[in-house]
């Protein structure tokens, strides 16, 4: 740990709760400015059938798997084709291909029956007028704070950006623009928003506007568009893609998205995805596939290098996608909007990613980031840590073995802080 900020802390000049790697935001409502435009957009709606239905959609989208590319699909498909003909002892290999072909055709039902067992078929989920109110009651608050909490950090760790446009592509109800300005306020003058979505667009809309119609937009720089434009002409110096990535429908459209989106990046992009297995898997998809534009791989040397910002504190292959089955996840509470019944605090986990265009800068001291929530224990803390070295590591502190201010720092971090500090080689590897 650096010998300044323990001196800063043996001052009482801060306390080792507030270490400059606490990155937690205030568990807080959903603005009642928001609240209030929800409401009139609700009025004379029957709230209790869109707070179920609302239910049902985010269970769904929390379920959502990964799209199975078209050669997966075939690839099995064989497979259980011969599974079959091994059971019956049928020796596909001696057969004419005209016998082959009509032994596929006889087998074709049992096929494609086994085939939607075994596959989890992907279908874009087609937001109307009312998907959309159901979005907006299930999934505004979470993703609100999920955001708010990485501009936070964004805000925290580089206090010098000051952002003025945004790009929110898969915008939704356009959650992502009321957390930029909670976070930079009227600091953002221009909001590109797309999504495929008309409906969803005219609710966005309809929001900031404070539910009515008639009036007008708080914010002279917004404007909406149903399909991502081609020219990267305009940079943004935020681009947004939040809950997007797995409504596309295979890899090669998220890739192509992605060094779309990476074209209208100035400073900072964002990628945000649930904390399940398939939103961590697109997350390390996009991740290796913009660092790979360091070894001028897919485009031409002259494009500006890219390094991760957060939550990792290097560049180098995720060592949790790796060597291990779980995902690198995260944590934010929220308080849920007024349409529930019960409004107790509840979590949400999401996966994310911060691309920060051009080299990592030598000051970037790169602390180690927690993943996994610290064990605290009477006389020791466990803390389960990201390292610049590019692993997973596991250490144990105490105060006899770090020293008092390092244990109480570690002592008083959560999931999702940096600890303060350089971790040395000794460190048992997670």
């Amino acid at each position: 740990m650096e010998s300044q900020l323990i001196d800063r802390i043996n001052a009482d000049e801060i306390k080792p709760r507030k270490h400059p790697g606490v990155m937690k935001t205030r568990i807080s409502e959903v603005p009642a400015m928001i609240i209030n435009a929800m409401q009139a957009v609700m009025k004379d709606k029957p709230v209790k059938a869109f707070r179920n239905g609302g239910a049902d959609l985010a269970r769904y989208l929390k379920d959502r798997h990964v799209p199975v590319e078209e050669g997966e699909i075939q690839a099995k498909g064989n497979k259980i084709q011969q599974q079959i003909e091994v059971r019956l002892g049928i020796d596909s290999l001696s057969l004419s291909p005209e016998q082959q072909e009509e032994l596929k055709f006889r087998f074709k039902e049992q096929v494609i029956k086994r085939l939607k067992q075994a596959v989890n078929y992907w279908r874009p989920v087609e937001y109307d007028e009312y998907k959309a109110l159901l979005y907006m009651v299930a999934r505004f608050a979470p993703e609100y704070m999920v955001l708010q909490r990485i501009f936070m950090e964004l805000k925290t760790r580089d206090p010098d950006f000051q952002p003025r446009s945004l790009f929110d592509f898969g915008s939704g109800v356009g959650t992502a623009t009321w957390a930029a300005r909670a976070v930079w306020g009227d600091l953002i003058k221009e909001v590109f928003n797309v999504d495929s979505s008309r409906d969803m667009n005219d609710l966005a809309s309809l929001l900031l506007r404070g539910g009515s119609e008639e009036a007008d937009m708080p914010i002279k720089g917004v404007s909406y568009r149903q399909f991502l434009p081609a020219s990267h002409m305009l940079k943004y110096d935020v681009v947004v893609s939040a809950y997007t990535l797995l409504e596309l429908p295979s890899a090669r459209t998220r890739l192509e998205t992605i060094i779309n989106l990476w074209n209208k990046t100035n400073k900072y992009f964002i990628i945000v995805e649930q904390g399940t297995n398939a939103g961590f898997k697109v997350i390390n998809e996009a991740r290796d596939f913009i660092l790979q534009l360091n070894e001028g791989k897919e485009m031409h040397s002259s494009t500006p290098v890219a390094h991760i910002f957060s939550p990792c504190p290097h560049d180098l292959p995720c060592p949790r996608f790796l060597h291990d089955t779980t995902p690198c996840n995260f944590e934010v509470s929220y308080i849920p909007l007024p349409f529930e019944e019960r409004r107790d605090v509840r979590k949400e986990r999401f996966s994310y990613v911060v691309i920060k265009k051009g080299p990592r800068p030598p000051s970037d001291v790169q602390w180690p980031r927690i993943v996994r929530k610290p064990l605290v224990r009477r006389k020791h803390t466990i803390c389960r840590i990201c390292v610049a070295s590019g692993k997973l590591e596991e250490i144990i502190f105490t105060a006899s073995k770090h020293g008092k201010i390092p244990y109480w720092c570690a002592r008083s971090s959560n999931w999702g802080d940096l600890l303060p500090m350089t971790v040395k080689d000794e460190m048992t590897e997670e």
